[in-house]
């Protein structure tokens, strides 16, 4: 016995698969339909009883259900047509539910039948690339992606999930164009940004790598990027002491420190310069955070830096008045370091923009470092624009260059 059924494809429009790997793309959305008839379909009862109450399961959201009634539907399937209609609703119960598995034999079972419309077989090709990279069967999904750009030419979702499989695999010499191509000009997402460092990395592209860790702290400040360039640049000793410094004063400030070298290396450098009770201050942060391994040298560092400080303090007045009375920019210059160290950053930018003045600044060792710490005092008294202007002439020695970088970038 047949019944003549009009049936609507089940409700598979805007079905998404979801992300697969770290950052990966998800599964764009698709609307399956049986193919349109000439004329009306025949459909018998047995395929109807068990697809019918399938089909209102889909409606409502019962996958299990509709994946059972679905399956029993199609083991009643006799003609292409029955075979269609139910692995169309099998592929989109299971697709809801994440049962990939189910989906990619649905799914290859429709894109085999004649009666599929190219169109739809196209839509269906491109989500089961992502699932096939979802069940980690990455040749298939790169087999698959390419297929559908020979046809199509490629949209930047099929590059960018061949970039992903491909990064995956660490397979950077097809990674990287096909991130290119996905990206197209745009900016890239924080995932495709570390498919490119690890890329760099494996090249040994040092540059390459510093530019891409930069844009990543840039745009997603985290502490796991800061790091990576801190390792990058004294590993490769990219930075000489006094852009090291400025390097760890703005992990410091962002609170991304997370090394005991880290803390004990700045400390240091604090000291050298003259910063001792912002030498302090990082010892004991370093302390508290249980950060700090070496006791008895950190002990003696830090009653080192607690003693200077106390001597310095009782000094800066005096060395502040006679910074004034003298036409030295170097000596403004040491005395704003004073007050930046005791977190007077006021005092610090007013006693720093003296040194720099035209009649003042000719003695100033290294004009770079000047402006470097004037833009961290005039990010501390939240005068943004000033802070960018002193960043940026820092930025012109190459010697200040990656930690002007750095600060301008998160000013």
């Amino acid at each position: 016995m047949s019944t003549l059924v009009r049936i609507a494809g089940p409700a598979t429009r805007g079905f998404l698969v979801g992300a697969w790997m770290l950052g990966a793309v998800a599964v764009a959305g698709f609307a399956l339909a049986p193919a349109v008839q000439a004329e009306p379909q025949q459909v018998s009862q047995a395929v109807f009883d068990h697809y019918t109450p399938a089909s209102e399961a889909y409606k409502k959201h019962d996958f299990a259900t509709a994946l059972k009634d679905g399956k029993d539907a199609l083991a009643a399937a006799k003609t292409p047509y029955e075979k269609e209609i139910c692995l169309q609703l099998i592929y989109g119960a299971s697709a809801s539910s994440r049962d990939y598995n189910t989906a990619i034999d649905a799914g290859e079972q429709l894109v085999a039948l004649p009666s599929v419309p190219a169109a739809t077989k196209l839509q269906i090709q491109k989500s089961l690339g992502q699932m096939y990279a979802n069940t980690n069967k990455l040749d298939k999904a790169i087999a698959t992606t390419k297929d559908i750009i020979k046809v199509t030419g490629g949209s930047p979702a099929d590059w960018e999930l061949l970039a992903s499989i491909y990064g995956a695999q660490k397979d950077c010499a097809n990674a990287l164009p096909a991130l290119e191509k996905a990206l197209g000009g745009r900016p890239a997402s924080e995932s495709q940004l570390n498919v490119q460092s690890s890329c760099y990395y494996k090249a040994h592209d040092t540059e390459k790598r510093i530019t891409v860790n930069e844009e990543l702290l840039k745009r997603f400040p985290k502490a796991i990027y800061f790091s990576q360039l801190s390792v990058i640049y004294q590993t490769e000793k990219k930075l000489e002491d006094l852009a090291l410094l400025e390097l760890l004063r703005f992990g410091y400030d962002r609170d991304f420190l997370t090394q005991d070298t880290e803390y004990s290396k700045l400390a240091d450098l604090c000291l050298d310069v003259g910063t001792t009770a912002e030498a302090q201050r990082v010892l004991e942060k370093g302390i508290a955070k249980k950060l700090l391994k070496n006791a008895d040298k950190i002990a003696r560092l830090l009653d080192q830096a607690k003693t200077r400080a106390v001597e310095d303090k009782k000094t800066l007045e005096q060395l502040d008045a006679e910074a004034r009375a003298g036409k030295n920019g170097e000596s403004d210059v040491k005395v704003g370091q004073r007050y930046l160290s005791f977190g007077d950053y006021a005092k610090a930018v007013e006693a720093i923009q003296r040194g720099l003045q035209p009649d003042r600044a000719a003695k100033i060792k290294r004009p770079d470092d000047a402006n470097m710490v004037l833009g961290i005092a005039l990010t501390k008294v939240k005068k943004s624009a000033d802070a960018a202007k002193a960043f940026a002439v820092a930025k012109g020695d190459p010697r200040m260059a990656p930690a002007a970088r750095i600060w301008a970038n998160a000013t």
